[in-house]
């Protein structure tokens, strides 16, 4: 990215020049999956896809996703892939977590009946759901890349915030739901995210071959109906305590685009 306008955004321009530039970065003639990082309101959505069509014809990329898009936006884009012929988005990356439940609503719904594919990122909630959030512990130090001090995402550890005060209630209780069942919260967390039908994968971020070992068992449990219902009675389906958690608000969708 840089200050021109075009060197930004999901025009046929940037898309062709910065392929060719991660092409040659990485040393190889062609990218598996590649994927809008985010919604681009600036421009046409067949722009995008009849470039990544041309660049899929020639051999560069193998198939295209998006990621934060609304259910309406995955909506828009599959429609005119599938009007204009041109290559049709494989799959949506988001936030989904325990914490982060807002894609239920309608994203992951929409997903599925696309027979598209979801990649979760953040199935820890930024840390939120490590364990070591518990109430009457010290809270954890963040590291600089999540919103320790100096950090991009600071607001969602500051505890005067009502909601991520919620967010502590809410850690501290599926922790001891975790533990009644015989499970780690870091289990609990990833599996919850995994068993959910429209969820393809999650996106881990160990640091350490402990966190690894500790992370890499979730994907073989299945959590029971019980489990399932104490989870939504701690967390209502659906919402997040803090909309920020989400890392990409659409800018249609806050106060000011509401009403303008």
């Amino acid at each position: 990215m840089g200050d021109e306008r075009n060197h930004r955004g999901a025009s046929r321009r940037w898309i062709v020049a910065e392929v060719e530039n991660s092409l040659r970065r990485l040393g190889t003639d062609h990218i598996d999956l590649y994927q809008l990082h985010r919604p681009n309101p600036g421009t046409n959505i067949e722009e995008t896809l009849g470039a990544l069509d041309d660049l899929v014809h020639a051999g560069k990329i193998l198939y295209v996703g998006h990621s934060a898009f609304q259910a309406s936006q995955i909506v828009e884009a599959q429609w005119a892939a599938r009007d204009r012929q041109l290559v049709r988005p494989v799959s949506e990356q988001l936030s989904y977590s325990l914490l982060v439940r807002t894609p239920e609503v309608d994203v992951l719904p929409t997903a599925l009946r696309h027979r598209m594919s979801v990649i979760c990122y953040s199935p820890l909630a930024a840390g939120w759901l490590s364990g070591k959030w518990r109430k009457g512990a010290a809270a954890p130090q963040p590291s600089v890349g999540r919103g320790g001090i100096g950090g991009i995402f600071t607001s969602r550890y500051d505890l005067d915030d009502p909601s991520n005060a919620g967010k502590l209630d809410a850690a501290d209780a599926l922790a001891a739901l975790a533990e009644d069942n015989g499970l780690s919260l870091v289990e609990l967390a990833i599996a919850f995210v995994v068993n959910h039908p429209g969820v393809t994968s999650a996106i881990i971020g160990p640091r350490t071959m402990e966190q690894m070992s500790t992370q890499l068992p979730a994907a073989d449990i299945t959590l029971s109906t019980e489990v399932l219902d104490r989870i939504d009675e701690i967390v209502t389906p659906g919402t997040a305590a803090n909309p920020f958690d989400s890392a990409y608000v659409n800018p249609a969708l806050t106060p000011a685009g509401l009403r303008r």
